[in-house]
């Protein structure tokens, strides 16, 4: 089911689409969002959200954050998951030799900083 058809999003800025998506990348639906003002922190003409601020962590992928950010002027908020995300990184190796990440579009800088950071080695993007 639509997150739109289980939560009242009546007043939130964003489109169904983009809700509905959130909710089908990440598992959940986003919380409601109101009033005139975007929530977040206002988006730096030609710096990307996922350069402003640290989303490590984050269940979104980057093209997400972003593209939350293009639409609304302001980059969303970090969300931390309850649970962390992806496999866990065994000491002493990087994600990527730990994972094959061919044809995942980030830089193996990012893909293994995410792992120093989280403990996690990030879902291959495709």
């Amino acid at each position: 089911m639509s997150c739109t058809n289980q939560i009242d999003y009546v007043g939130d800025p964003r489109s169904n689409a983009e809700i509905n998506s959130i909710g089908e990348q990440t598992g959940h639906c986003p919380a409601p969002q109101k009033g005139s003002k975007p929530a977040g922190t206002p988006k730096k003409p030609g710096v990307s959200c996922t350069n402003q601020i640290d989303y490590a962590g984050d269940p979104r992928s980057n093209a997400e954050i972003n593209s939350i950010g293009e639409q609304t002027g302001h980059c969303p908020a970090p969300e931390k998951g309850s649970k962390p995300v992806g496999t866990p990184k065994k000491p002493g190796v990087s994600c990527t030799n730990q994972i094959d990440y061919a044809g995942d579009p980030r830089s193996n800088a990012e893909i293994n900083s995410i792992g120093e950071q989280t403990g996690y080695c990030p879902p291959v993007q495709h």
